[in-house]
């Protein structure tokens, strides 16, 4: 740790302090229920890379009010659900309107990926990168390699207890879970749910770039406890892309035919009604006209949002299109016109 966080160090403590009285009453509140629960329907998982539009899907698919998910507050407090009262207004007040990185909108209660309740329940996350980013790789092999490997046999049951747990909290009857560190931990998930059905959603890879790196540059200084430069950001942005899809590739075939798609964010952007009613009818085996309403009412509150737009030089372009150039041949895309360099 870097001397000049201390004081953040001794912060952080002091929260745990006054926390951890009230996840022993969090034992007892849930114990029971958690323990006797029985899933009405397969989780669904949502997978790919950051900044892919996997938040795009994920608010959209938690429109549905049969959808289970986390939410922002317990992503923060995951052992603290019974106790909310007393530390979701804290929060609330200390929670901007959007994230800093995209203006999407931010809400206690709006819907959020769970590795960062498992960054606060294991120390088998990735997102522990965050505050050690020169520990990219190891913490990569913690968290996912060894995960896999049911190295560490409590993570599955964690896992499952918290998804129990974000159901509890948000009365939804199939958890609907966004968590871009799944894309590699296909084998983890299946050994506790077997038909688990599984989404995974790929966009041009320089937008990818371009948006991670914002989005990296901006979150590392707020977390981070061992400062690196940009030079190794970048790095780290090429090599867990092409690990995490690396993973994915090998480990894709275990999900049982029928229960994965593959989608463009491009088409999801173009046509999302119609996506939607073909992850439905094809991927769920369910009806479209109940939800569709309330889809239709999530796409029109999302009719004053921009998107960030972006500007890059020749030598960053071609780097991207050196290291990734496999995928977005694959995947069938080029250099979008509107960022190619003068």
């Amino acid at each position: 740790m870097d001397p000049g966080f201390y004081l953040k160090l001794v912060l952080t403590t002091l929260v745990v302090l006054i926390s951890t009285p009230f996840h022993i009453w969090e034992y007892f509140f849930f114990r029971q229920r958690v323990k006797k629960f029985r899933f009405q329907k397969e989780p669904l998982f949502i997978l790919g890379h950051w900044r892919s539009g996997t938040t795009f899907l994920h608010n959209m698919l938690c429109a549905d009010p049969e959808s289970g998910y986390l939410t922002t507050y317990h992503s923060v407090f995951p052992n603290n659900l019974g106790s909310k009262f007393i530390f979701k207004n804290f929060m609330e007040m200390n929670m901007p309107d959007k994230r800093p990185s995209d203006n999407v909108k931010l809400g206690i209660d709006l819907p959020q990926e769970d590795e960062f309740a498992l960054s606060n329940l294991t120390e088998r996350s990735f997102y522990h990168f965050f505050y050690f980013p020169n520990l990219y790789r190891e913490i990569y092999t913690r968290s996912i390699d060894d995960v896999n490997q049911g190295i560490d046999p409590s993570w599955d049951r964690i896992y499952r207890d918290l998804i129990v747990k974000s159901l509890l909290n948000s009365y939804g009857h199939r958890a609907v879970l966004k968590n871009p560190v799944n894309t590699a931990r296909i084998k983890s998930l299946l050994r506790t749910f077997p038909d688990a059905k599984f989404i995974f959603i790929y966009r041009n890879p320089i937008t990818v770039f371009l948006s991670t790196q914002k989005f990296f540059y901006e979150l590392f200084p707020t977390l981070w406890f061992t400062k690196v430069d940009r030079v190794f950001i970048d790095e780290m942005i090429y090599e867990n892309f092409k690990r995490l899809m690396h993973d994915y590739d090998q480990q894709k075939h275990l999900i049982p035919k029928g229960n994965l798609v593959e989608i463009r964010f491009e088409d999801l952007e173009k046509e999302p009604l119609e996506l939607c009613r073909n992850i439905y009818n094809d991927l769920l085996h369910e009806d479209f006209v109940a939800p569709r309403v309330h889809f239709e009412k999530f796409l029109s509150n999302q009719k004053g949002y921009t998107k960030n737009n972006y500007r890059i030089a020749r030598p960053l372009l071609d780097k991207i299109q050196l290291e990734w150039g496999e995928y977005m041949q694959r995947w069938g895309y080029g250099v979008p016109e509107e960022l190619i360099p003068e």
